[in-house]
């Protein structure tokens, strides 16, 4: 699964960016006015944007707490987040799954955990259909969560 943001920032106010995040493997690029952008090896591997002058500017992905669904690029020190915050709303009906952790410990949490951070990014989509698919996947989570306790029940017993 794959997140993907469209963006401007304000050092570059005539190019428009897409960050694209796969969720499973870590792996990010980024693409400037449609272009991929090259990302350096050093510590912290900041992706090197160009400006019109040819000069270099490094850009730090980050990991946007407590929403870790959306990112975040650190350009000379100033935090620019990529995608609009979600609604009080969906971070609600998003975080529905994870009340299993109540009934399940370790196992809800995890699944409940992964469930919460699909709705997010379900909830970042700019498709019309990204609530059937969050109602899915809470439904999904909660068949999944009695699925495994049942099978853990019957090992047990």
């Amino acid at each position: 699964m794959k997140n993907t943001f469209e963006f401007t920032l304000p050092e570059f106010p005539n190019d428009s960016f897409e960050f694209e995040n796969n969720i499973f493997s870590g792996k990010s690029t980024l693409k400037q006015n449609g272009n991929l952008i090259e990302q350096s090896k050093e510590k912290g591997k900041p992706f090197l944007i160009k400006r019109a002058n040819d000069e270099v500017v490094k850009a730090y992905p980050k990991m946007n707490i407590p929403d870790i669904s959306a990112q975040s690029l650190t350009i000379d020190g100033k935090k620019h987040i990529m995608a609009n915050p979600l609604k009080w709303y969906e971070y609600i009906i998003g975080g529905l799954p994870f009340l299993v952790i109540f009934g399940g410990g370790a196992i809800g949490g995890l699944i409940g955990g992964g469930a919460t951070f699909i709705n997010y990014a379900f909830f970042r989509e700019k498709t019309s259909n990204k609530y059937f698919k969050v109602i899915g996947v809470n439904i999904l989570c909660f068949i999944l969560y009695l699925f495994i306790a049942g099978l853990f029940y019957k090992l047990i017993n």
